[in-house]
């Protein structure tokens, strides 16, 4: 197999795993049944260890999914099918939103939101980049929340595919 390059940001795994380690041992302190504690154990292991790996090599675009720590697939895509980098930005909620989130629903779910962006970044980041092959099929590349990732992503995709970047 051809040397890859991964995306940025890589998941830090050791850091999921001593926050998980860290969960684990605060729920088994914990007075509640032994099947609440292995559900909620299950449930951070859940979160905490599902995400995607993305790397581009010589010849693939390539895309592997982790659950609970544990590889699930590998999608690939030729580089020769592709035809364009597209770029994409969704709005924030904002200053505003982010105050009325607050004033409804408390301080807890505007805090639980960012920490969602910031643990699962690829799950609903502002920032995107597409891949657009031959047959006009979209393959979500990256998706993140930092503008630094992004730009390091679009230079990656572009030195290695060489293709047109369109706003998408």
């Amino acid at each position: 197999m051809a040397p890859s390059t991964p995306l940025v940001p890589q998941p830090k795994i050791w850091l999921r795993l001593v926050i998980l380690a860290l969960f684990v041992a605060l729920a088994w302190i914990g007075t509640t049944p032994w099947q609440s504690k292995l559900g909620f154990c299950v449930m951070v292991a859940g979160f905490l260890g599902t995400f995607p790996r993305p790397r581009i090599s010589a010849k693939y675009y390539e895309r592997e999914w982790f659950a609970i720590f544990v590889p699930l697939g590998r999608s690939r895509t030729r580089l020769t099918d592709l035809t364009q980098i597209e770029t994409d930005l969704e709005k924030s909620i904002g200053m505003a939103g982010g105050c009325l989130v607050t004033v409804v629903f408390g301080i807890q779910t505007l805090l639980m939101v960012w920490l969602l962006d910031w643990l699962l970044p690829w799950a609903g980041g502002s920032y995107k980049l597409w891949l657009r092959t031959k047959s006009g099929r979209r393959i979500l590349a990256w998706q993140g929340n930092g503008e630094s990732n992004f730009q390091r992503n679009m230079e990656i995709l572009q030195d290695t595919l060489g293709l047109p970047v369109t706003r998408g």
